[in-house]
């Protein structure tokens, strides 16, 4: 079915011809208002009451403040007015003088006198003031050219000021001179003696200087910082035992006992790196351990020689020609094998045998590292006249006494020998430890 179609509107030409014709009747129900229309028509009308009331307001306000300011300006202008026409008063020229010297009245204008300040009462200020800045300027040019000028006064003779002077230096000097005995006298009263007393035909200068130093003087001869100290010393060295003095040998010996020391390691790092650098045998020309040296026998005179030599660590390889031992299995060890004799018995008859004609008489260690060990050998000269009559040394000259490391005659050498040694060596009645034990050790028995 096909749709209905909608009625046209009548046009303008269509409606002139019946303009007498009734209303026509729609069948459209009408619009009721609804709620959301009400609220926004009750909301514009609210907006339009509000702006009305603001621009009342706002035309009140402005008259106000126009009324203000109009108020201030006819006030300010009043002010002006009066301020304007109001008298400056004046002040007398007496008041001005009072504070003023008199010497300046050529200079500032208004301390002249009346008929002058109304001459030039036309002059304005700032000519007056520069007028007056200019004399002050010549006045100080004057000054200045006064001052320079030489006028050739002197000090009187009779004062005697460089004379003085000299004087005030001379006490001084004998002030320091006498205290400077004083002083010495105070601290080491043995060396120094206090300075005397000026005699009668001393100078002036010399008694003054006497004058202001003997109140320091002491009054009791022993009442001094000097005395009192040497008193100290002498009680506390008496309480010292005697076992803990120690001299310098004895100091040095203690001091190599530490060698994990911060010092002793420090120098045997370094005196390593030296060695290292040297001959494998060289001469000393001291010993690196003077006391060392000197409790084997070492003495600093004429005769006596010191060699260092470096060893190297480690066993003893079994040479093995071709790889044949020989023998039963249990000798055929080739690498784990040891050197029967020290490696300081090794140094000294390595030094002995390079200095043929001199006597090894004793070694000691000095130093080690990975790879090798340092020795220092002491040797005699068999020939010198100091070792040949010294009755302490001249045992050495015997011929027996050649090549005596070679033959394990030295303290090291006998030491592989087998002697004082083996199995319950050391229960031997007269064994050297027990010797030695029997006469250090005191014995008190309760029943003597």
């Amino acid at each position: 079915m096909p749709p209905r179609a909608r009625k046209r509107r009548a046009s303008a030409t269509e409606s002139n011809g019946t303009e007498d014709a009734p209303p026509r009747k729609t069948t459209r129900a009408p619009r009721k208002p609804g709620a959301r229309g009400t609220n926004q028509r009750r909301g514009k009308n609210f907006m339009r009451a509000t702006n009305a009331s603001s621009n009342k307001r706002r035309k009140v306000f402005s008259v106000e403040a126009k009324s203000r300011i109009k108020k201030h300006c006819s006030d300010f202008m009043k002010f002006i007015d009066k301020e304007t026409h109001a008298l400056v008063p004046r002040i007398g020229i007496e008041i001005l003088k009072k504070d003023i010297s008199p010497d300046l009245a050529g200079v500032l204008p208004w301390t002249c006198s009346s008929s002058a300040l109304q001459k030039q009462s036309t002059q304005p200020y700032p000519k007056i003031i520069l007028k007056a800045l200019d004399n002050l300027q010549s006045d100080v040019r004057t000054y200045e050219g006064l001052v320079k000028q030489d006028n050739k006064i002197r000090a009187p003779n009779w004062m005697r000021w460089q004379q003085d002077i000299n004087d005030l230096e001379d006490v001084s000097k004998h002030s320091l001179a006498i205290a400077s005995k004083m002083i010495n006298h105070f601290i080491m009263p043995d060396s120094h003696e206090l300075p005397p007393k000026p005699s009668e035909g001393a100078g002036g200068v010399e008694h003054v200087a006497w004058d202001l130093i003997e109140e320091a003087l002491p009054k009791m001869p022993d009442d001094i910082w000097g005395k009192i100290a040497q008193g100290h010393l002498k009680a506390f060295t008496g309480d010292l035992d005697q076992a803990a003095k120690m001299g310098a040998l004895k100091y040095v010996e203690e001091l190599q006992k530490k060698k994990q020391s911060d010092v002793v390691a420090f120098l045997l790092r370094v005196r390593c790196w030296e060695l290292r650098q040297l001959n494998v045998i060289h001469r000393a020309s001291r010993p690196s351990r003077l006391d060392k040296a000197r409790r084997l026998g070492y003495k600093a005179k004429q005769g006596y020689v010191i060699y260092r030599v470096r060893v190297r660590r480690g066993g003893r390889k079994r040479p093995a020609p071709k790889g044949a031992t020989y023998g039963k299995p249990t000798n055929q060890g080739i690498n784990q094998l040891k050197y029967q004799r020290s490696l300081k018995a090794t140094a000294e008859e390595r030094v002995g045998r390079r200095c043929a004609n001199l006597r090894v008489l004793n070694s000691y260690w000095i130093n080690q590292d990975s790879t090798y060990k340092y020795y220092e050998v002491i040797l005699v000269d068999p020939q010198h006249k100091a070792i040949r009559i010294d009755p302490r040394i001249n045992w050495i000259v015997n011929p027996v006494h050649k090549h005596r490391e070679s033959r394990g005659l030295t303290a090291t050498g006998k030491k592989s020998r087998g002697l004082n040694k083996g199995h319950r060596y050391n229960k031997t009645q007269a064994g050297r430890r027990k010797t030695w034990k029997r006469h250090n050790t005191l014995s008190l028995w309760r029943y003597r």
